[in-house]
């Protein structure tokens, strides 16, 4: 066989080994689950697959399919930070699978938070990248039975089919994600005009599911 020959060869057997390298990562991240329900509410746009927060509350089922979990951040934009709802499916050990974001932000930053105590004004329901980055102050996780799982489903996509507006005093970001929360049997915090990253905590308590308390404590 020529030298020509040889390099042919070897090009083919290379071309062959790559195709099924691809076919395997393709099997394996299919095999591990992340078909999101609502692509457009992934951090794929930001290049990001999303995280995992750590928690300060929670009310975990072992088993349970599927989970939605509130999460509190602070934002520059607003100095009383923002909540929005991350969900999607669990592993077989309860890892989450997928990250599907939500939240009811302002649009127009600043000037349309301040609009906002006066009309109601349009808002972003889809991540921002803030969101995406991992940098919580409070995450409370909740595990999901099928049926609930599905009535979240069913809530979102309305949602998306006609957005809602935000107003400070009538539908913030602690409105919206609390009302997410009822798919799960949760009650609303009454204190809706508190910071988020205090409303997580009393949305917890109110809930029986206060903050973890860290090892070792009494």
């Amino acid at each position: 066989m020529t030298r020509a020959s040889n390099l042919l060869a070897l090009i083919v057997i290379l071309a062959l080994a790559g195709c099924q390298t691809s076919a395997l990562e393709q099997s394996t991240a299919s095999d591990a689950g992340y078909t999101a329900d609502f692509p457009q509410l992934t951090c794929a746009a930001y290049g990001m697959r999303g995280s995992n927060a750590k928690l300060t509350a929670s009310r975990v089922t072992p088993g349970a399919p599927a989970y939605m979990e509130f999460r509190a951040r602070r934002e520059h934009l607003i100095g009383s930070g923002h909540m929005y709802v991350v969900f999607g499916r669990l592993d077989a050990s309860g890892k989450p699978m997928t990250h599907q974001y939500i939240g009811l932000f302002p649009k127009g930053g600043v000037v349309g938070m301040y609009t906002a105590m006066a009309v109601p004004i349009s808002a972003q329901l889809t991540p921002r990248k803030e969101d995406c980055n991992g940098g919580t102050i409070g995450a409370y996780r909740v595990s999901l039975t099928e049926a609930q799982y599905q009535a979240l489903l069913g809530k979102v996509s309305a949602t998306l089919a006609k957005p809602p507006l935000w107003h400070m005093l009538a539908n913030n970001c602690n409105h919206f994600a609390a009302g997410l929360g009822r798919v799960a049997g949760l009650r609303p915090a009454v204190d809706f005009l508190s910071p988020s990253f205090q409303y997580i905590h009393s949305y917890a308590a109110i809930n029986g599911d206060g903050p973890k308390k860290p090892a070792g404590a009494s």
